[in-house]
């Protein structure tokens, strides 16, 4: 803060000792001072434009709203006429000096009435009177230009009624699509319950096939157990199948098998599996 404070007046003094030594102001070649047209004024054309500054300035001029332009470099004063203002509004004046560009520039804002900006007036000439052939030619174009605008207007009217045809048709096929993604939900929301319900349906019999399957596994894979021997008969021995011990007890599980086949000499197996409980 301090350092832009001593800069500021450093320069102040530098163009004041200038102005002293020179007699002149360097501010007027810093930046000109445009004497006219007046800031926001309300002018008509001509327009006299006049600086205080560098003799010789780029001028540009821009209407309201448009791209600037160029009128050329040129010298205080000088008058800028009535073709160059088109239309009425606001204008911006833009002088620029042509060597440093915008390092030495000024801007000036005015209005132009729109009445008061007029076209140079026409010589008037003398309409010859026209005769019988004349108005007749007069009448057949009038009456031309009534039958092309009355065909224009039919035709307007029928692209009106095929607008309104197409907008009908195209409401009558938006509810139509409306029903349709009705119908359509409807559907889905019946598949989705019968998936729930097949879902449910799925659950119940994964059940009973676990059920089933530990009733299964509860059940024993062999119901009588045996083995081979021979009888002890010495004039006929026969093959035998004993499945049970000296008191009738039938082999339920092979160890009781196994005991008796081990104290059994007519045995010539091993114990085996004889009834399943799926027969």
């Amino acid at each position: 803060m301090i350092r832009a404070l001593g800069t500021a007046l450093l320069c102040a003094a530098a163009v004041l000792a200038a102005d002293t030594v020179f007699r002149i102001s360097l501010l007027e070649y810093v930046r000109p001072t445009v004497l006219s047209p007046p800031d926001q004024g309300i002018l008509e054309p001509p327009v006299v434009v006049r600086w205080e500054g560098p003799p010789d300035m780029r001028v540009r001029l821009a209407a309201a709203g448009e791209a600037p332009r160029e009128l050329g470099v040129r010298s205080s004063p000088f008058e800028i006429g009535a073709d160059q203002f088109q239309r009425e509004g606001g204008y911006v004046l833009e002088l620029e000096a042509a060597g440093l560009g915008g390092w030495i520039a000024a801007t000036r804002r005015f209005q132009i009435h729109a009445a008061k900006v007029v076209a140079e007036p026409t010589p008037m000439t003398e309409e010859p009177p026209r005769n019988g052939a004349d108005l007749a030619r007069a009448l057949g174009t009038a009456r031309a230009a009534r039958d092309r605008a009355q065909q224009r207007a039919r035709f307007l009217t029928e692209e009106n009624s095929a607008l309104r045809d197409e907008s009908a048709r195209l409401a009558k096929q938006l509810e139509t699509s409306f029903a349709s993604q009705e119908n359509t939900a409807a559907d889905v929301a019946e598949v989705e319950r019968r998936l729930a319900q097949i879902q449910d349906e799925a659950r119940v019999l994964a059940e009973e096939n676990a059920a089933l399957r530990l009733r299964l596994s509860s059940v024993l894979p062999c119901s009588v157990w045996g083995y081979y021997g021979y009888s002890r008969s010495a004039t006929s021995p026969r093959r035998l199948l004993v499945v049970s011990d000296v008191q009738g007890q039938i082999f339920r599980f092979q160890p009781p098998c196994e005991r008796m086949r081990r104290a059994d000499p007519t045995a010539t197996s091993v114990c085996f599996c004889v009834g399943t409980p799926w027969g």
